[in-house]
């Protein structure tokens, strides 16, 4: 399975926004709180941006 054959954005979103919506479905149910750290959010999203760039810099390369 070739990661870089997908769309660049396609395992970004997908790492960035999966995690962030199981954090906010269980906060929401199990705790009974909306939203989540802001930290999280932030962490979540630089990784996704250094994943990003990763990648577009591994297809240059290829």
């Amino acid at each position: 399975m070739n990661l870089l054959a997908y769309p660049w954005w396609l395992l970004p979103l997908a790492l960035f926004a999966v995690p962030l919506a199981v954090v906010l479905a269980v906060n929401h149910w199990r705790f009974h709180r909306e939203g989540t750290s802001q930290h999280l959010v932030l962490g979540l999203f630089v990784t996704a941006c250094w994943l990003g760039a990763i990648i577009l810099i591994l297809q240059r390369v290829q």
